[in-house]
Formats: structure tokens, C-alpha cells, sequence
């Protein structure tokens, strides 16, 4: 029994290493072990029938080849040449369209990368912007100097109301038309007008004078809204609505004398008294 498991070992040897033996690929002493087992054995042509069959077995095998005329047959089966066609169309058309979706991205992903860069050196390095015109500080500020010392303050010196509503009808690009001033009350005289811009608000100021004292007061008109000062006390004086304020010395009566144009009388007096008297000289 023991010599015939020694003789099995031997002949699964030899079959295991057939093809390294035809194909040269074993070493010199397993392949001198090789020759010694088939000769032992009486098997020594074993290499050499292997060979032949396995050469046979790949000429039929060649023989089974499918070539391009029978591979478009095995095709027709499943589907005809133009639903081949669609198919390849519409893959092509897919990946185009992947394709040109991916550029797409890209593009969004780097105009959104330079524009995060951009919108950061914008924030630390864009000019510091500019203070916005307030109306309420600013014109009580031209009061008080033009109180202390109107000149240098007026452009057009005049004591006629008739000047004084050329003047400003000639002013280029004021961004609102100029209200005419009518006849003034007997105890009032006008002392000069100017144009003040403060970084392209543009305001039209006239000086009144009362002729039997230094008593002054001003009138003030410029493009805005009554709703953008601060809230003050409401007043109504025959009809002309408007709201007061008050500095240290001087008092404020401002109203909306046309439509997107705020009227500002400043002086000594009471608001109601500039009410009625901006009523007199400008009208409702």
C-alpha cells in the first residue's frame, strides 16, 4: 500500500507540472526529477502526448471564434442598427452632458473663489465712505455761523425778493424746483440768499432780517423727505403741517413744502410763529 501511494505521488507530480514541463518553465532539478519519475514510471511519452492534445484543443477552440459578421448577427438578436445608434447617441449626448455640467461647476466654483478673494481686499481697503447729510444738524450749524457773521456766508448779497428768486431759478442741477418767495411782511426784509452743497446735497438758503432790529431768520429747501429727520412735536398752522425742534438758542419749524422737497425755517420765535410766517412768504 505504501509503494502504491509512492506511485500516485510520483504520477501527481508529473501531471501537476505537464505544462511548466512543455512550456520550459520548470528548474533543471525538478525537471530531472521529472524525466526520472516518467521513465520509472514508463510514462515518457506523457510530455509529449500532452502536448499534442493540448495543440489540438486550441485548434478546436480557435475554430469556435466568433468573427465580426457573426458577433453582428449575436447583435441583430437584441437590437437593430439604428436603436444601436440611439443608444450610442444618447450615451455620447449623457457624457456631453456630464461633461459640460462638470465645466460648469468649475466655473461657478472659481468666479465664486475670486469673488470671496475680491470681496475681501473690497472690505479692507475700500475708502472710508463719506458722512451722510444731516439735514437737522447740519442746518442748525449754518445758522449759528450765519448769525454770528453772515459774510462770506452769502453768495448773493440782495435785499430784494425779486433777485433772490432769479438767483436761485438760475442755479443748475439743484434736483427740485425752487418755490418763489412772495411779498414779505411789512416788519421782514430779505438779506441775502446762497446755494450750500454738502457732497451733492444741494440747499437753498435765504436770510430775513427783521428792519427793526438784528433779529434773523432763515429759510432752508432741499431734496428729501419730512419722515427721514428725527421725530419731533407735530404742528398745524392753517393748514401747513410740520414739526419743531430746538437747539440751545435757536428754533427749528420744518415741513414738506413740496413732494419730495423739505422746507426748514430757523430763528428765534416760536414754531407756530414760523409757521405763520413761512405760510406768508412761501404759501401752503
Amino acid at each position: 500500500m505504501a509503494q502504491n501511494k509512492a506511485v500516485l505521488s510520483d504520477e501527481d507530480f508529473l501531471r501537476s507540472h505537464l505544462s511548466d514541463y512543455l512550456d520550459e518553465g520548470l528548474s533543471s532539478a525538478n525537471r530531472q526529477k521529472f524525466d526520472e519519475i516518467a521513465n520509472r514510471l514508463g510514462m515518457a511519452d506523457i510530455a509529449t502526448d500532452y502536448g499534442i492534445r493540448r495543440g489540438r484543443l486550441q485548434i478546436e477552440a480557435q475554430r469556435l471564434y466568433l468573427n465580426e459578421k457573426k458577433m453582428r448577427a449575436i447583435h441583430e438578436l437584441v437590437e437593430d442598427d439604428a436603436a444601436r445608434a440611439n443608444h450610442e447617441a444618447a450615451e455620447i449626448e449623457e457624457v456631453g452632458m456630464s461633461e459640460m455640467k462638470g465645466n460648469a461647476f468649475r466655473f461657478i466654483a472659481l468666479a465664486a473663489f475670486f469673488a470671496i478673494i475680491f470681496g475681501g481686499i473690497y472690505y479692507f481697503f475700500k475708502p472710508t465712505p463719506k458722512p451722510t447729510f444731516n439735514a437737522l444738524n447740519s442746518l442748525i450749524y449754518e445758522a449759528d455761523v450765519m448769525n454770528e457773521n453772515s459774510e462770506g456766508r452769502l453768495n448773493f448779497p440782495t435785499d430784494k425778493v425779486e433777485e433772490v428768486n432769479n438767483y436761485f431759478a438760475k442755479l443748475p442741477a439743484l434736483g427740485f424746483e425752487p418755490k418763489p418767495l412772495k411779498a414779505l411782511p411789512a416788519e421782514w426784509k430779505v438779506a441775502g440768499a446762497s446755494l450750500i452743497d454738502y457732497d451733492g446735497a444741494k440747499i437753498t438758503v435765504t436770510q430775513f432780517q427783521n428792519v427793526t432790529g438784528n433779529e434773523k431768520q432763515y429759510l432752508f429747501f432741499y431734496v428729501g423727505k419730512l419722515d427721514q429727520l428725527p421725530k419731533g412735536p407735530i404742528g398745524n398752522s392753517n393748514g401747513l403741517v410740520y414739526q419743531s425742534y430746538g437747539s440751545s438758542n435757536l428754533n427749528i419749524m420744518a415741513w414738506e413744502a413740496d413732494k419730495n422737497v423739505v422746507g426748514m425755517l430757523i430763528g428765534y420765535r416760536a414754531p407756530k410763529d414760523l409757521a405763520e410766517f413761512a405760510l406768508k412768504v412761501i404759501g401752503p
